[in-house]
């Protein structure tokens, strides 16, 4: 009786794999352009008092990159096939809550924005121009957690969504 309904739930599995292979609904090519095979990174620019915050972010993509993508990194410019470029253009610190009696904050709000291009070198067409990402963490200032901690949260999320974009358009 069992081995019957493990066999049945077998057969309805591959039926469903074979009805959303056949309809398009999967596709068992690359997520990724077949004909760009070398990025070069270069260092995001940085429009903030912030610093440091171009730098983690570069690192952060081109680490992104080499786990994400069948891409290589290059470190040459002009033996790169596209270039992956941005600017830091803002990093904003709120303050969320506050103690009344000390007028100390205890919770802060660290929000990056950047903007992102892809260039293909060899024809010089963009294949991403001038993406905006906006990013944002909250950090508690009184438990002693610093601003730094959240600038890596925020470059590491916004270095996924980057990369994210490098997939080829459905």
């Amino acid at each position: 009786m069992i081995a019957r309904m493990i066999r049945l739930n077998y057969l309805i599995a591959i039926s469903l794999l074979a009805i959303f292979y056949l309809s398009g609904c999967y596709s068992a090519g690359s997520l990724y352009r077949d004909d760009v095979h070398t990025v070069y990174v270069e260092m995001f620019e940085s429009k903030s008092f912030y610093r440091q915050v171009e730098f983690d972010l570069t690192h952060a993509v081109c680490r992104q990159i080499e786990m994400q993508t069948p891409y290589q990194l290059s470190s040459d410019r002009n033996r790169a096939d596209t270039i992956l470029y941005g600017i830091v253009s803002n990093v904003d610190e709120g303050v969320l809550t506050q103690q009344r009696d000390l007028d100390r904050p205890t919770l802060k709000r660290i929000t990056v924005t950047a903007n992102v291009s892809w260039k293909d070198l060899r024809s010089g067409e963009f294949l991403v121009e001038n993406r905006k990402f906006k990013f944002s963490a909250d950090y508690p200032a009184l438990a002693g957690e610093s601003i730094e901690s959240a600038i890596k949260q925020i470059t590491n999320d916004m270095a996924r969504q980057i990369v994210e974009i490098m997939e080829s358009s459905w």
